[in-house]
């Protein structure tokens, strides 16, 4: 009789274990935190005097494909690296709001797809790193804007630090699902009918020869869905389908590729694997308040760089593995502000590094300049695309922040559907 009580009792451990394990193991994949106590600190600046002193202290702050274009741009005199004191910036009353009226609402299914969700951060304390995943995709928080957004940008091409060209686009983009901030709120018709989360258009209008040239972007909330892309070519005048291949395809002859937009726009998808490696002090770009205060860009004088002030900031790691022989990376890595939410934290994505099939380093960009309006709206103000291996760059410079002043992208906000999102209408903007 005790034998048989002995047996189910370990019975019942065991499945206890197998439902519980998963958990467990993932909740403590968070690894601990590392503090930086070397001697560069706030109130020092990098320069090319000082660059092999400090080069190995640096090595330690910045992202391997960072380093590369750091230490290119300070060694030729284009920048120098002032570190100053750590500013937070909250993310906007409408998304706090959210975040926390709607927390612990939030679940993950099987698939990875996200339930449950409204509006908000879906996780302003992250016990996985799949829940980071969710917190950070620009699917429903996007680093450089709210529910609405236009960002008139030139980007100017770099061989190392040799100029070549450059073309200037208008980049629009619409939350059509948990809209916080700029009305109308909640969800629009085209996700309660269609599903449809995000809608984004580009349109290009230098140079000449590209003018035109359309890319419309449809993102359905479903990971199971794949986005609608479509793409209107001026030279022969035709609209033609995008494949996902299209969309790792670097553009206009450019680094830049519309999935690693922000970091990551790649679909998040039931395929992918989460894995928190460190987390730990890096030097990132200082957060800017009001475009006025922003530092000027000079392609002339800083060629693929920026002359920014660097801050410490406490950053987690995470790697996603793909698990698509059909894609053209093999894992990515991302680099998330682990400021808790209650801290000002936003979760947002500073850097992204990318591996070709081989599991070699291949693309990487990020923040240059970070900005914030003052009332929680960012915008890429610059933003650096790189392939490490050719050391080809392509520095796109916002020009015009939609969202400063304040009370200037009310007369911009919301976009109309007609213009910003329909091939017609972006062909008579073009025009």
């Amino acid at each position: 009789m005790i034998k048989s009580k002995q047996i189910g009792f370990l019975l019942f451990m065991v499945f206890i274990a197998g439902i519980l394990f998963p958990v467990f193991s993932e909740a403590q994949n968070f690894p601990p935190y590392q503090k930086y106590e070397g001697p560069l600190k706030p109130g020092m600046e990098i320069t090319r005097e000082n660059f092999d002193q400090y080069s190995f202290e640096l090595k330690k702050l910045l992202m391997p494909s960072k380093f590369q274009w750091y230490a290119m741009g300070i060694t030729e005199g284009l920048v120098t690296m002032p570190i100053g004191e750590a500013r937070q910036c909250s993310l906007s009353k409408g998304q706090i709001n959210a975040t926390l009226k709607y927390k612990g609402t939030a679940r993950i299914s099987a698939n990875n797809q996200l339930e449950n969700w409204t509006a908000g951060v879906p996780f302003p304390e992250p016990k996985n790193s799949l829940e980071l995943a969710w917190d950070a995709n620009p699917t429903i928080y996007r680093a450089g804007h709210s529910d609405d957004c236009v960002q008139p940008s030139a980007f100017a091409l770099y061989r190392g630090t040799r100029y070549e060209k450059r073309f200037v686009w208008n980049l629009y983009n619409r939350q059509c699902r948990g809209r916080m901030d700029i009305p109308p709120l909640g969800d629009l018709p085209s996700f309660t009918n269609g599903g449809i989360s995000q809608k984004e258009s580009l349109l290009v209008f230098e140079p000449h020869e590209v003018r035109g040239f359309i890319q419309l972007r449809i993102r359905y909330w479903a990971v199971d869905k794949p986005d609608s892309c479509y793409g209107y070519i001026p030279t022969i005048r035709r609209i033609r389908r995008l494949t996902g291949s299209d969309l790792t395809d670097p553009l206009l002859g450019s680094d830049c590729v519309p999935d690693d937009f922000e970091a990551w726009r790649q679909k998040l998808d039931d395929k992918m694997e989460f894995r928190i490696l460190e987390c730990r002090d890096f030097l990132v770009p200082r957060t800017y308040i009001g475009s006025k205060n922003k530092p000027p860009y000079d392609y002339r004088k800083h060629g693929p760089c920026v002359q920014a002030i660097s801050e410490f900031r406490t950053l987690w790691v995470m790697e996603v593995t793909l698990k698509d022989p059909d894609y053209v990376y093999s894992k990515r890595l991302f680099y998330i502000n682990a400021t808790p939410f209650d801290e000002k934290g936003d979760f947002l994505i500073y850097w992204g590094e990318n591996f070709d099939l081989k599991g070699r380093l291949w693309r990487a960009g990020g923040f240059a300049v970070h900005y914030d309006n003052g009332e929680g709206f960012r915008t890429l103000n610059n933003w650096i695309y790189m392939n490490v291996r050719s050391n080809h760059y392509s520095m796109m410079d916002n020009f015009k922040p939609c969202y400063d002043p304040p009370e200037h992208f009310h007369k911009v906000l919301p976009l109309k559907e007609d213009q910003a999102f329909s091939i017609k209408g972006l062909l008579r903007r073009a025009r």
